[in-house]
């Protein structure tokens, strides 16, 4: 007998219902909406036979629909081969989605873009991790590098700190558990008790820095963006290379763009 998680749910068996009375109805589309829907819904990546179960289909069936959903761009796989929304479809709050933070964001990443020439970087928080969802990469020939995907360190990161700071124990220790506290240099901050101290100051300075934390002659400076709710869902970053980091006087420029930035997302978020 299958169990109450894999068995279709009430909007599938409705949806299956109506398909039954409507000629012009899409069976295949209809699943695939189902299996979108089922995905919004989870808390988490889904496996294929979980999937299958919740729509009432047969897994072959199932991936056959969820690979097309993949190399559509509206499904992710992860390695392990468990399934997600792709980052643009996914929601927070009264339904917003990850490109509405993009979208607010990009105007001023450009201009912080052509201000200093650096890869500017946005980050969102997802329940276990924090992924960077947008990247403008710096023009010079040596410079320091970002991906759409990657998945921060919450404490050796400008990023992965400046969201961290702001979020509850329960949820700061469930993203240490997830990737762990290692030790990426010699100034990687490991130490509980240092971390804590960490946070403190970010939340005290509204600012966070990353140097050469996660990397030897880096340097990145990154400021929290708030959603709708006031509660910190993202944030933005400048990196560089420590050899460009001229003296006291640009880092303190770097910082108050950064902030500027993020600051002007969070208003674009609220209007939104």
């Amino acid at each position: 007998m299958p169990s109450r998680s894999s068995r279709p749910t009430v909007a599938t068996r409705k949806a299956t219902t109506r398909a039954r009375d409507d000629k012009y109805y899409s069976k295949v589309i209809g699943r695939a909406l189902e299996i979108l829907a089922v995905l919004r819904k989870a808390d988490g990546p889904l496996g294929l036979a979980d999937i299958a179960g919740r729509v009432g289909l047969a897994k072959s069936s199932a991936f056959r629909l969820l690979h097309t959903l993949e190399v559509s761009g509206y499904v992710e796989r992860s390695a392990e081969g468990a399934y997600a929304l792709s980052a643009d479809l996914r929601v927070w709050g009264d339904g917003m989605r990850v490109s509405d933070l993009v979208g607010a964001a990009l105007p001023h990443m450009r201009t912080l873009s052509r201000e200093f020439g650096e890869t500017i970087t946005l980050a969102m928080h997802f329940d276990n991790r924090i992924e960077v969802v947008a990247t403008l990469d710096s023009p010079q020939l040596i410079r320091m590098a970002n991906t759409v995907g990657r998945i921060l360190p919450p404490h050796a990161s400008s990023l992965g700190k400046a969201i961290t700071a702001h979020l509850p124990d329960d949820v700061v220790e469930r993203l240490r558990r997830s990737y762990g506290t290692h030790r990426f240099t010699e100034h990687t901050i490991t130490d509980e008790v240092a971390l804590k101290q960490e946070y403190e100051r970010v939340r005290k300075d509204g600012f966070s820095t990353d140097t050469e934390e996660s990397v030897l002659e880096g340097c990145c400076f990154g400021a929290p963006i708030t959603g709708p709710d006031g509660v910190v869902l993202a944030a933005l970053s400048l990196s560089l290379p420590k050899m460009r980091l001229r003296d006291k006087a640009m880092q303190k420029q770097i910082i108050a763009a950064v902030r500027e930035a993020a600051t002007a997302t969070s208003a674009a978020m609220t209007r939104a």
